[in-house]
């Protein structure tokens, strides 16, 4: 028995909450059925707006356009400006360095001192030098050649000293980079073993007269 009135009370919650429910709803749909009706009869109730073409009956009214004058161009031929002068600078393309000594088929002999001398467009401060085995096409060390990787020139010189070092007899030239970073070569000349057996006044003669073909370049120029 206690089951059944469990059940009637259940449904009569459910079915109460439904029936609520469906009213309320009911309400709010009447509700904006009588709004939209209210708007509808103030839309109705506007005056309508007539158009009228007017094209006709006003004038538009036109301006005169603004002229414009331009002041007149002199033609005088009257400079009023210097003309921009612009300093050029000794760039590496422009830097012609080229060797005197040695030039090709030079002989120059072991132990003995040279002047390397060279022509430039500009003042050369420093060089940076390698004697190259014309050969194998592979620079010497300095310590053995007895050419200084690093020479600094003096103020107004166009030359450095070397003193050949104990390299072996051949074909050689010498590779010279400047500050500019420009390369540049000798012609190939030949390295000679000093005879053996010879007195030292021997040896400076022949120094001299191998130096001597420097000097003649030099004379000529």
């Amino acid at each position: 028995m206690k089951n059944w009135i469990r059940i009637f009370l259940v449904c009569f919650v459910l079915i109460g909450g439904t029936a609520f429910f469906v009213y309320q709803l009911s309400n709010q749909f009447n509700n904006a059925l009588d709004n939209l009706s209210a708007s509808s009869f103030a839309i109705a109730k506007i005056p309508p707006i007539h158009f009228f073409d007017k094209t006709n009956k006003e004038q538009i009214p036109t301006s005169t356009p603004e002229t414009i004058s331009i002041p007149a161009v002199s033609t005088d031929p009257i400079s009023t400006s210097t003309p921009e002068t612009i300093s050029t600078s000794t760039t590496p393309t422009d830097l012609k360095l080229s060797f005197i000594f040695p030039k090709k088929n030079n002989e120059v002999y072991i132990g003995c001192t040279y002047q390397l001398s060279f022509q430039s467009s500009s003042a050369i401060r420093s060089l940076v030098t390698a004697l190259i085995d014309a050969g194998v096409r592979k620079p010497i060390e300095p310590f053995v050649s007895g050419l200084a990787s690093e020479n600094k020139i003096e103020p107004n010189s166009k030359s450095l000293d070397w003193e050949v070092g104990e390299v072996w007899p051949g074909k050689y030239y010498i590779k010279v980079t400047d500050i500019h970073g420009v390369d540049l070569r000798s012609d190939v000349f030949t390295i000679r073993k000093m005879p053996s057996g010879i007195s030292a006044d021997e040896r400076e003669k022949i120094c001299k007269e191998s130096d001597s073909s420097s000097f003649y370049l030099l004379d000529k120029l």
